[in-house]
């Protein structure tokens, strides 16, 4: 083994050109099961995070009628159905303007208490709203309560400038109407006798970035993946509200303006039973009479597909060709080597070397090959799989080491290589000495 460990090391681009085969093969096993066992686990561990576990709907804009409230009820009723751990929420948005900075426009968001499982939001200080308070109760979003802490309102008197969220907690929101169907409101007591006030309970953490297609906003070719998907008429282009961080969320039992039309619509429910419960959601509204555009994380879609396992055959058809061709190619090299090096089998076999010990140096030589191969193709694959992940727009595309299929992959390779190589090796171990000398080498 030594010697044939030598002899490699002797000749190292040789050594590489001859495991190519099995370097590519290697890769072509290595690197999707990379992406796929890492995709799937991060879309199970953390699909509160990644969206995987939700399903969000809006009217389509040539649907006979927008969603309301009834078919929220019915959705509740018919998934609850389905399976009982489904949660369904509902969003109405109203366009507002805050007056502590005018330049500003955001959103009053009327929602439930199911909004913060549903969406999987999470809280910088405080807690949800309560619907019926003898005070309306509101949550205020991240961007927003740093707006009003940057600037504060020095009409109303609150002297916030520089104050902890935390401070936010307790104090007055209003929320008056405002001109051609809008709204303003504005941090502390109002002078509009019109005005509804709401005290702040809650102040949200910022939202991961992540868009109901999965797409992450930081991610290479998001935006150009979006824009395209935005033209064919398959992205939501109707809820900036979801990401900008610059709404106020109230309880749509205490804001009378949003109890009839629904806007946004969100379920959550087991990451796997993400397509059929979509589509017993889609179907519910179309007996409605409601046409709804049906979002969910587009890469888990793919993922969780159980035709994507049938395409992967395909996957293993080219591992076999590359693979056999790796065998052949080491084959035919280790032959024309041991050809080639027949005056040194003959100098070996005359200072005692035996048969077996020349056959099991081929053989080791060519099982080494392999196992180089196999590495080198494993290190190729993990970086392709990571440079693939990052270049995707999707969020959930995650790399793993799969190592069931690298210790598979590797014995499948190591094993045809020793097969591929015993030929070739019992050939030059057959090499005779004096046949040598007759033949004047």
């Amino acid at each position: 083994m030594s010697g044939a460990m030598r002899e490699l090391i002797r000749h190292p681009i040789r050594t590489l050109l001859i495991c190519q085969g099995i370097l590519w093969a290697m890769t072509l096993m290595v690197a999707p099961a990379a992406i796929l066992e890492g995709s799937r686990s991060a879309a199970v561990d953390r699909s509160g995070e990644l969206g995987t576990d939700r399903i969000q709907l809006e009217a389509e804009d040539g649907s006979p009628r927008p969603l309301d409230t009834e078919d929220l009820a019915a959705l509740n009723r018919r998934l609850s159905d389905a399976d009982p751990q489904v949660l369904v929420t509902g969003i109405t948005s109203f366009n507002a303007r805050y007056s502590a900075s005018r330049s500003t426009s955001g959103w009053i968001l009327a929602g439930d208490s199911r909004q913060p499982d549903a969406r999987s939001l999470m809280l910088q200080a405080g807690r949800w709203f309560q619907g019926g308070a003898a005070v309306p109760e509101a949550v205020v979003e991240s961007a927003l309560a740093d707006r009003w802490l940057s600037t504060g309102d020095k009409k109303d008197g609150d002297e916030i400038t520089g104050d902890p969220v935390s401070t936010l907690l307790g104090k007055e929101v209003w929320i008056a109407p405002g001109s051609f169907g809008s709204w303003r409101s504005g941090l502390g007591p109002s002078e509009r006798a019109d005005a509804q006030v709401f005290r702040i309970v809650g102040v949200m953490a910022p939202t991961a970035g992540i868009d109901p297609l999965g797409f992450g906003k930081d991610h290479t070719f998001s935006s150009m993946v979006e824009g395209v998907l935005k033209m064919l008429g398959v992205a939501p282009d109707s809820a900036p509200w979801l990401e900008a961080g610059l709404s106020v969320h109230v309880d749509r039992s205490d804001f009378a303006a949003a109890k009839g039309e629904i806007d946004w619509v969100v379920i959550k429910t087991d990451p796997s039973e993400v397509q059929s419960i979509g589509d017993l959601a889609e179907e519910t509204l179309l007996t409605r009479g409601c046409t709804p555009l049906v979002y969910s994380n587009a890469a888990w879609a793919i993922l969780a597909s159980p035709e994507l396992d049938g395409y992967l055959v395909l996957h293993d058809v080219f591992f076999v060709i590359s693979a056999v061709t790796g065998f052949i190619v080491l084959a035919n090299l280790l032959l024309l080597t041991g050809r080639r090096r027949r005056g040194e089998v003959g100098l070996r076999r005359a200072e005692g070397a035996t048969r077996f010990d020349i056959f099991f140096q081929f053989l080791w030589e060519g099982i080494l090959i392999g196992l180089t191969g196999a590495v080198l193709g494993t290190i190729v694959a993990m970086i392709l799989a990571v440079v693939r992940a990052q270049m995707d727009p999707s969020v959930l595309l995650e790399v793993s080491w799969p190592w069931g299929t690298i210790f598979n992959s590797t014995l499948i390779v190591t094993i045809g290589a020793a097969l591929a190589s015993a030929g070739p090796a019992w050939s030059v171990s057959g090499v005779d000495p004096a046949s040598l000398l007759s033949e004047r080498r």
